[in-house]
């Protein structure tokens, strides 16, 4: 299977739950996608925000946590949520499957400032990762074995192994609020909000200086003058490792080259911010994860439209203008604010969350030519 091939996906034969068509690419369906499932908080008062989604690696479940301190598992394939395990006293935030989908790694927003591995078989914890002395602001699991690596607010990155308690090692940054490994899992990259650079590290030698540094501070004076060194939401490489994403909270976002830092494209569309404080909350707002992600062939990048409800879609094989602005393909009409997004890694389907999660599945008879 190719990246730009994507599996069926069977859900239950459901008037609002089409079936995909037996093959898909995602530039024959990535047009025709529309939410088919919504799902609301496990709590009635409709105050409650979902912060954050994650897919297994299998793309079979998804895993979301939410200011109303749950954590809740989805059956991808049978189209419904399966479980809901509680986390009143320490909070749950940037809940994330380790490469064993029976297992979720989440941050903490109470109490104290672990990181806590669950079991969700028993509904228990396997264990803590004590080290930050601030929230966490980002989690970022390796491709390619059990690493992680955290970000604070306590202007530390740590990097831990899920088989230890203990973090592996640290570096000492400013602002070092999102993380990401590339798809190799050789490099990491660290973006740092307060420099408007993203530090590039060999994951191998992370206590050596990083290898290379982009500079995006001409960027932000040039894309987002009002809202420069701050307001960075997402930082993600491409599955096919050429392009990395800077999502930001209100303007738009940039589409880096990954190997030279130079602004591939400005994607703009959005109408506001979406509402939320990621990575760092200073204002009470719900946190979030970003709004925006690429899709897994690294074409498409899907996000929210901030203070409108439709979803936008970017091409990056379209040409931006002169000024390297690229707007939206097209919009997804939808029904309610996206403020956070995730692409399922295997099916064609993705999530989005605002107070609730929903499904998005292509139309079934909607199948649009062919692009390039």
């Amino acid at each position: 299977m190719t990246e730009a091939q994507q599996q069926p996906l069977p859900l239950p034969s459901q008037s609002q739950q089409p079936t995909p068509p037996p093959t898909q690419k995602v530039p024959d369906v990535i047009r025709s996608f529309r939410p088919t499932k919504a799902f609301k908080s496990s709590k009635l008062d409709s105050s409650n925000y979902v912060t954050s989604l994650d897919f297994d690696d299998q793309g079979e479940y998804l895993v979301s946590s939410g200011d109303d301190d749950t954590i809740q598992i989805y059956d991808i394939k049978e189209g419904k949520s399966t479980k809901s395990v509680p986390s009143k006293k320490y909070g749950a935030h940037l809940a994330r499957f380790t490469h064993h989908s029976r297992q979720v790694l989440h941050a903490s927003t109470k109490v104290d400032d672990s990181l806590r591995l669950l079991d969700l078989h028993n509904e228990g914890y396997i264990r803590y990762f004590s080290g930050h002395t601030d929230k966490v602001t980002c989690l970022a699991l390796s491709p390619g074995n059990d690493s992680f690596i955290s970000c604070s607010k306590d202007d530390t990155v740590a990097l831990w192994d899920l088989g230890s308690r203990n973090a592996q090692g640290k570096l000492n940054l400013s602002t070092p609020y999102l993380v990401a490994f590339d798809p190799s899992a050789s490099v990491i990259a660290i973006a740092s909000q307060s420099t408007s650079s993203i530090l590039l590290y060999d994951f191998r030698n992370y206590d050596k200086a990083p290898f290379s540094t982009f500079d995006l501070a001409p960027y932000e004076e040039r894309y987002t003058p009002s809202t420069r060194g701050r307001a960075w939401t997402r930082l993600e490489f491409s599955n096919d490792g050429k392009h990395v994403l800077v999502g930001t909270d209100y303007h738009g976002h940039f589409i880096l080259d990954a190997f030279e830092g130079s602004v591939k494209a400005f994607l703009v569309g959005k109408n506001g911010s979406p509402g939320r404080a990621a990575p760092v909350s200073t204002t009470g707002k719900p946190l979030g994860q970003g709004d925006s992600r690429f899709s897994p062939d690294g074409r498409y990048v899907i996000g929210g439209s901030g203070d409108h409800t439709d979803v936008l879609v970017w091409d990056l094989q379209q040409s931006p203008d002169t000024n390297n602005i690229l707007q939206p393909m097209c919009r997804l009409p939808h029904r309610s604010r996206t403020a956070v997004v995730e692409y399922n890694p295997r099916y064609n389907m993705f999530a989005t969350a605002d107070k609730e999660t929903v499904f998005w599945l292509p139309e079934e008879g909607s199948r649009t030519e062919k692009q390039g």
